[in-house]
């Protein structure tokens, strides 16, 4: 069945704002984190384990059988079950009585999650043409500031008024039922629509049938042989090292070290830096689907711009005296926010370039598989920790430094952005390369 271009918009939408909740719920706990410590009793290093390293090592690993299925069979269903799943769980995370409890919640989350992007990924990229999808997958990028947004803002506003655990409640109940709303109202598009020339099609259907008979080791071991998709793969995780440190624990950061309230912090941070990198994400795939028609390599040599830019900018950031402020609508603003804002715009031009160079480097019924394994190395290494590492350094300098901890903490963590920058310039050396190599094996198969 053709997907009309009203059904594709739609479909879009509710992908976008599924990703919203999974980021939500995900994202939550940064803001509840200084609370949820103090009610616990725990070290920053336990905060850490808990938001990074137990949730990715499930939300990470399992997204990995889950593409695959997806790759055989109904995206929209999985997603829809997944969204159920870690909705549930989120509520439930409300319900927790100690840190090991909501340890073990989190990882229920994880489970859930980790149905949720892969699936999403590849039927944008099924939904739209190439020369749209940089935009189409920023859309759908934009869900991840949103959700920062809404967990920041929202999120600090029940707490300070009900309370963490309502937090929970409210934030994770909406998503059971957009789970059913997905399952029954998003079309699910044909693989590789805009990706079959009909001249190809019996070429297309060999290169289909040979990946499905492929192990996941296999197409793993295929991938990483792809030198660009390879030095991508290593560029992501060290992005994501210091982005995830920095999405968890500069709230933290602003309330220590800065004096902000649980509010202040959840207003500043979730909100304008959620809002310009929202228009940074838009902002930077522009100049993706305008620079990349000529030279597919500016996919990857945007991202590598956009670190190289952003890091002395939230180096700066971190580092500002908390002395400096301005008064904005009667409120006492520190000045280093202008500063991360700025960070924040730059900074947001790398996530959706990246994916979309993955879905064109492999073939259409892998790109659910191909968009996990990402998200594998990316969350594993990042996510699991980026969070961690913050963590544990915090402990180990606060006793010296005090609430500057978290501050150098963080500082040495956004060094990973370095290699990050040569991984992607070297992956953007080789992009165009690649696609011209899968072209000739294709070609090769048609004969």
């Amino acid at each position: 069945m053709k997907i009309t271009s009203k059904q594709r918009h739609y479909a879009l939408a509710i992908l976008t704002l599924t990703y919203v909740f999974n980021f939500l719920d995900r994202q939550l706990l940064a803001i509840l984190l200084e609370p949820i410590k103090n009610e616990f009793g725990v070290s920053d290093t336990a905060m850490g384990l808990l938001y990074g390293l137990a949730f990715s090592l499930f939300y990470a690993t399992l997204a990995i059988p889950v593409a695959r299925l997806a790759d055989r069979s109904s995206r929209r269903n999985i997603l829809a079950v997944a969204a159920g799943l870690w909705s549930i769980m989120t509520v439930a995370c409300g319900l927790a009585a100690n840190f090991w409890q909501m340890l073990f919640l989190r990882m229920g989350v994880a489970v859930g999650e980790a149905g949720g992007v892969p699936p999403s990924q590849s039927m944008v990229n099924d939904l739209y043409p190439p020369e749209h999808r940089a935009r189409a997958m920023a859309i759908f990028s934009s869900a991840t500031f949103i959700g920062t947004l809404l967990a920041m803002v929202g999120g600090a506003y029940i707490a300070q008024n009900y309370g963490w655990r309502a937090a929970f409640f409210i934030v994770g109940a909406p998503g059971i039922l957009l789970a059913i709303i997905i399952r029954f109202t998003v079309p699910e598009p044909q693989r590789g629509t805009w990706d079959k020339p009909s001249d190809h099609h019996e070429s297309s259907a060999k290169t289909e049938s040979t990946a499905n008979t492929q192990s996941l080791l296999e197409v793993f071991s295929g991938m990483w042989q792809m030198p660009a998709l390879r030095y991508l793969m290593l560029g992501c995780a060290m992005a994501g090292l210091a982005g995830y440190a920095l999405g968890y624990w500069v709230p933290a950061f602003m309330m220590r070290v800065h004096d902000l309230s649980l509010m202040q912090a959840g207003v500043m941070i979730g909100g304008l830096g959620a809002i310009m990198g929202l228009i940074g994400s838009l902002f930077g795939a522009w100049l993706c689907d305008r620079y990349s028609q000529s030279n597919r390599n500016w996919l990857l040599y945007i991202p590598a711009l956009s670190l190289a830019i952003s890091l002395p900018l939230m180096l700066l950031f971190l580092s500002f005296s908390e002395a400096s402020t301005f008064t904005l609508a009667g409120q006492t603003v520190p000045t280093a926010i202008l500063i991360y804002c700025a960070a924040g715009f730059v900074g947001a031009w790398w996530a959706a370039p990246t994916y979309v160079a993955v879905q064109e480097m492999v073939a259409p019924n892998q790109r659910t598989l191909a968009c996990a394994i990402l998200l594998f190395i990316m969350n594993l290494i990042g996510f699991g920790l980026g969070p961690l590492l913050v963590g544990l350094f915090s402990d180990m300098l606060t006793p010296a430094y005090g609430n500057d901890g978290v501050r150098y903490a963080l500082m040495i963590v956004m060094s990973s952005y370095v290699p990050s920058m040569y991984f992607y310039y070297r992956a953007g050396s080789l992009f165009g390369k690649q696609l011209f190599n899968n072209q000739t094996d294709n070609a090769k198969t048609a004969l």
